[in-house]
């Protein structure tokens, strides 16, 4: 297993980011449990919970002949579910813009409830703006 490491922007001190992106690859997953949207929802609320996310609204929808897709809205942003069950696969994505939602968490929650083999993870740092420019006593200079 991979560890969650932040991808830090080039000049890290000209830079600051406004949220973290994680996404997750899960293989070797249980098809029984991919195909069912009442335990992904379930599960993937769970997570979110364990976590220390905010549930705003979950929504949850299960695909015909197989599949499910959700995407929990939290306060801190979104968690999102894709399943192929025939493939034992599930891709999920947490993005957030608040440091509470611990995105390991996530990982290690979902990894155990759909019983993955093998999971994968990167890291992305998303809206980098430039820091402010300090000039002689710590005022910020005008661009």
């Amino acid at each position: 297993m991979h560890p969650i490491a932040p991808i830090p922007p080039k000049n890290r001190s000209a830079t600051k980011a406004l949220c973290q992106h994680t996404l997750l690859e899960f293989h070797g997953c249980d098809a029984a449990i991919l195909g069912r949207v009442q335990t992904i929802r379930q599960r993937v609320l769970e997570a979110v919970t364990a976590a220390q996310g905010t549930i705003v609204k979950p929504v949850f929808h299960e695909f015909s002949p197989w599949g499910v897709s959700g995407v929990v809205v939290i306060a801190e942003s979104h968690v999102t579910i894709h399943t192929w069950p025939e493939h034992g696969y599930a891709a999920v994505d947490i993005f957030s813009c608040s440091r509470k939602l611990r995105h390991a968490v996530v990982r290690e929650t979902l990894r155990r409830s759909l019983g993955a083999g093998s999971v994968t993870a990167q890291r992305l740092s998303r809206g980098l703006i430039p820091a402010p420019q300090r000039t002689g006593a710590g005022k910020a200079k005008a661009t």
